[in-house]
């Protein structure tokens, strides 16, 4: 199932990036070719698998609606375009969070649901796993990067007025540096938490099986 996980990634992110990247300059109609086929294999998941990758279709939103955005901004303006980006990011993911929709829980839904996993099947694991905690601190610590990177960009850019930039990269490297360490940390906690879940799951099935409680199919082939 780690196919399906490969070729979503392919169709909504890396495709896009390198579409865009390569061919945008000549070719100003791409962001919205790109939207269309995820749109389309979105539909085909959802009528073929009864499922819908947020994760990845609002990440082929925000990065189409980026360049469609800013087709025609430059130097200064594209800088506090990028400012406000940000911060319009953060805003939407603490609305979110107080809504309790956490955007890590969904991804972590949706990586599941690309590995085999059903409905019911992440239910459980997200249950039994009690990940909800490392999920939730994992998008405050997204969105405390967010804001960070942003702040040291409007401290740096509006309020010192410092025209040589390499100071505020350095530190918002730094900040990225960090935060990353910390968010690698959380999803080791969460891996760990899962992998422990499914084996017990495995372990428990194999031991209904030896004691004759859940019919072993294999011994009638």
């Amino acid at each position: 199932m780690k196919r399906r996980l490969v070729k979503e990634g392919l169709i909504y992110c890396i495709l896009p990036v390198i579409a865009i990247g390569g061919f945008y300059n000549q070719y100003r109609g791409i962001p919205w070719m790109i939207l269309g086929v995820g749109f389309l294999y979105t539909f085909y998941t959802k009528r073929r698998e009864d499922r819908i990758n947020y994760t990845f279709l609002t990440f082929l939103i925000l990065f189409n609606t980026y360049y469609i955005m800013t087709n025609n901004i430059k130097g200064d303006i594209l800088i506090q375009f990028n400012l406000g980006f940000v911060i319009f990011i953060s805003i939407a993911i603490l609305l979110l969070e107080a809504m309790d929709f956490s955007i890590c829980k969904i991804a972590f839904q949706d990586i599941l649901m690309m590995l085999g996993e059903s409905k019911m099947g992440v239910y459980k694991v997200s249950k039994k796993s009690k990940v909800d905690l490392n999920l939730k601190k994992l998008s405050t610590i997204i969105i405390l990067e967010l804001l960070c990177c942003d702040l040291i960009g409007i401290y740096y850019i509006n309020i010192k007025n410092i025209t040589n930039l390499s100071y505020m990269i350095s530190y918002e490297i730094l900040v990225i540096i960090i935060f990353t360490l910390v968010e690698m940390y959380q999803l080791s906690l969460i891996r760990s938490k899962v992998k422990y879940i499914k084996y017990k799951n495995k372990k428990l099935i194999k031991e209904k099986v030896d004691l004759g409680k859940v019919i072993n199919l294999e011994q009638y082939r």
